[in-house]
């Protein structure tokens, strides 16, 4: 086994997680018994895990062989694009992370590889260093006032990806970083990549020199048509909330099982927060 592999694997595992720790928001609510001396030690198994995350990354961008080794892999398969780089699961004071981190690879192209897994990683790492901050903060707050460590119910973070498409040259799929707390949000970094080129895709290069009137006239008919089902509801201009009127120049985006864009808007963007991230799948040919 290659010396590069063999390290990066036993600093993959060794964060350890928290005795029957599930991700889940009433595992969450169970555990709150968990002692002081539990917390340090779960902060201290936190910090290794993200400081073994970074540390496979970097292997992954920066050795082709040590690449080469993790394609091998039999749970990943020698023709995978997208591959997780690193798993963990952790808990701090008032804060269990579920973390699935994703990594591009075996594309040919090393410069799209680097890119991208820099990009992901730096904003997957920033919402954690954020939502961690805030637990913590949280949590202080609560102790200050007088609060009972055993009734106390942590914000549960999960980071996770899903391949959409792989085909015809490209590879489309969509990070997303969940936020559960009084109530649940959720975060999504879609991908679109050209294989051949290792350029970002564009809804322009899919749908020509009017995608944005094409991507327009869909979604105005599907909402139009959603909303026929009184169990959904859409921003109408009433009540001073200006309803959808056209995409932004960035809208993101990802490609689905048929090749077809598929735009999304994040929650509250176009629709009322129960309604969540809404999604409008623009076919090819329209």
């Amino acid at each position: 086994m290659h010396p590069d592999w063999e390290h990066a694997k036993q600093a993959y595992r060794s964060p350890q997680p928290p005795e029957g720790f599930s991700g889940g928001v009433e595992e969450a609510i169970r555990r709150g018994d968990r002692t002081r001396r539990r917390r340090l030690t779960a902060r201290r198994s936190l910090t290794t895990a993200l400081a073994a995350c970074a540390c496979f990354v970097l292997l992954v961008n920066a050795s082709p062989t040590f690449a080469q080794a993790v394609s091998g892999v039999p749970v990943l398969g020698p023709l995978a694009r997208v591959f997780t780089v690193a798993e963990y699961t952790a808990e701090d004071d008032g804060l269990l992370l579920d973390v699935r981190l994703p990594g591009l690879e075996n594309t040919g192209n090393e410069a799209l590889e680097e890119r991208v897994n820099a990009e992901i990683t730096t904003r997957v790492q920033a919402l954690l260093d954020e939502a961690q901050q805030r637990a913590q903060e949280e949590w202080d707050a609560y102790l200050a006032t007088g609060g009972n460590p055993a009734d106390y119910a942590p914000a549960v973070i999960t980071a996770g990806y899903e391949v959409k498409y792989q085909g015809e040259g490209y590879l489309s799929f969509v990070v997303t970083v969940t936020q559960v707390r009084a109530t649940a949000s959720e975060q999504f970094f879609p991908y679109t990549v050209d294989l051949a080129t290792g350029e970002d895709v564009t809804l322009r290069d899919l749908l020509g020199e009017d995608w944005k009137e094409t991507v327009n006239a869909s979604v105005k008919e599907q909402i139009a048509q959603r909303s026929q089902d009184p169990a959904n509801s859409y921003w109408d201009g009433s009540g001073g909330i200006q309803g959808f009127t056209s995409i932004r120049d960035g809208q993101p985006f990802y490609l689905g099982v048929d090749g077809n864009p598929v735009v999304m808007f994040e929650e509250y963007e176009i629709a009322p927060g129960y309604m969540g991230i809404q999604e409008f799948e623009i076919p090819l040919g329209e």
